[in-house]
């Protein structure tokens, strides 16, 4: 085989990172950042992709060692973004903070390295500070589509949202060359904030505009066909006389359903349990999938029969001793993986984790694919700036639960799965709580109840919503937007038939 030009093997680390294979990322970025390490893409690329994979040690010293040898003020605004997002997940919030206030001392004028300070700010939950800042730089004629954008996050439940609205919208008009990108993140904002002030119709009108900035890829026609071969493949016939691996370690929990359904929720709640410790959004199951031989594009394509035991043991011990070391707690019983999309993968899941739980997050099918409609996800859900396609990859994502449910529930399976359903959640907390520390093996523990005040940073769309105690305004939702969702109504079709 030819060996990869460097700018091939930069493209084919990229696409990895791009399709959440993490693992497979670090290792070809780190191959790169061997043979050129001060070069800023493969730096950067190297360090967010170890970033991703929970490695934050390593990537925020290689990015600090980088730094050393950078000059070029441009690559070190790159790079400190980079450095920012590992300080942040790892929790080293104030050490993030640090990093750009030192930057912007030496390079005071750069709006990259405003909006990154600010938008660390509004993780850290200092909103209060954010808005000082921005005011300051504000005052100094310092505007832009990025800074007003984190401004409008941060002002979102104060008085000053009308100011943010305003402020925006006289962005957008003064800047007609403004990237996609930076309108894309503008006009979201902006539904948000128009949200919040009941402008309903103005808010779906922004967020139609920030997703018109996406092209909504989605071929629904294949997806059924992925979903019938599924059916068809992993039945509880093929399960008999299949091995697993022996369980050893912590438990794993894998937290599955749709993006925006309570998963951070769920893992927010068993992580701030003493004995739960919750990983975050991990890729290391889908890559492991590939591994063992499944096609990513394809994920169907064996069967539970035709998977190599040694290469599953494998695969299965590297998951639990790659995860107990992020865990890096001997009282830790059970870990969390909370990438929605593994339920694409629970029938191989249940093969190589005898002792696994499976927690379902469901919510109303209408709040849920609104809420995937109105956040700025990745293009790995390219079907989310489309309502009708939201509608159509829900259905089809149904049926795979739907099928995994009562497959994974009979013999020689007998792996249940916890359905745990939002409105519930939000309904009753303290019983659907025990309910699900209950199921995992965890005893009660009422610190779970507060699982808003650990500090705890969730490095995903939800970070501001887990800060705060559950509240019911997110039900329901649908119901201000009822003239405007046709196309998903349309789309969900009999899905809704169980509904109220």
């Amino acid at each position: 085989m030819p060996m990869l030009s460097m700018k091939d093997a930069y493209e084919n680390a990229k696409a990895l990172f791009d399709q959440g294979s993490y693992r497979a990322a670090v290792r070809a970025s780190g191959v790169l950042y061997k043979q050129t390490p001060y070069h800023v893409p493969v730096v950067a690329l190297y360090v967010a992709s170890l970033l991703r994979f929970q490695r934050f040690e390593e990537g925020v010293r290689i990015a600090t060692r980088s730094l050393r040898h950078i000059s070029h003020k441009g690559h070190r605004i790159a790079l400190i973004a980079q450095l920012c997002d590992g300080l942040t997940q790892s929790g080293k919030l104030d050490d993030a903070i640090a990093l750009v206030k030192a930057e912007i001392e030496a390079q005071p004028e750069k709006l990259a390295l405003a909006s990154s300070y600010t938008h660390v700010l509004v993780m850290n939950n200092q909103h209060d500070l954010a808005v000082e800042y921005i005011d300051e730089i504000r005052s100094r004629g310092m505007e832009g589509l990025s800074v007003a954008a984190v401004f409008g996050r941060a002002v979102l439940r104060t008085d000053r949202r009308d100011e943010a609205i305003d402020w925006i919208l006289k962005l957008i008009e003064e800047n007609p060359n403004a990237t996609g990108s930076e309108l894309h993140h503008a006009y979201n904002s902006l539904g948000h904030l128009l949200d919040r002030a009941k402008r309903y119709d103005e808010a779906m009108d922004a967020f139609e505009k920030s997703n018109g900035f996406i092209e909504p890829v989605f071929a629904n026609d294949r997806a059924i066909q992925q979903v019938d071969s599924m059916i068809e493949t992993w039945t509880s016939k093929k399960f008999v006389g299949v091995e697993s691996p022996k369980p050893f370690g912590p438990r794993p929990v894998f937290i599955v359903g749709m993006p925006r359904s309570g998963t951070t929720l769920a893992e927010q709640i068993i992580d701030a349990h003493p004995k739960g410790f919750g990983a975050g959004e991990l890729g290391l199951i889908s890559e492991l999938f590939r591994d063992l031989g499944g096609s990513i594009q394809n994920p169907y394509s064996i069967g539970p029969d035709q998977y190599d035991a040694e290469k599953l043991a494998n695969a299965a011990r590297i998951y639990r001793e790659e995860t107990a070391a992020m865990a890096n707690d001997a009282s830790v019983e059970v870990i969390v993986d909370k990438a929605p999309m593994n339920f694409h993968y629970l029938g191989m899941i249940a093969i190589a984790f005898p002792d696994a739980k499976i927690i379902h997050c469901q919510r109303d099918p209408r709040d849920n694919c609104l809420s995937c409609f109105f956040q700025l996800l990745n293009a790995g859900h390219a079907y989310s700036f489309d309502l009708a396609n939201c509608g159509l990859y829900y259905r089809n994502y149904r049926r795979i639960m739907a099928h995994y449910k009562q497959l994974l529930a009979s013999e020689p399976i007998n792996m249940p799965i916890f359905e745990n359903v939002y409105e519930d959640m939000v309904g009753d907390q303290e019983n659907q709580t025990r309910d699900l520390l209950d199921f995992i093996g965890l005893d009660f523990d009422p610190v779970c109840l507060d699982f808003h005040k650990t500090g705890r940073v969730a490095i995903t769309l939800s970070n501001d919503q887990v800060r705060q105690p559950i509240y019911k305004s997110s039900t329901k939702r649908y119901e201000r937007y009822a003239k405007h969702i046709g196309p998903l109504v349309d789309a969900l079709g009999d899905v809704l038939d169980d509904m109220p």
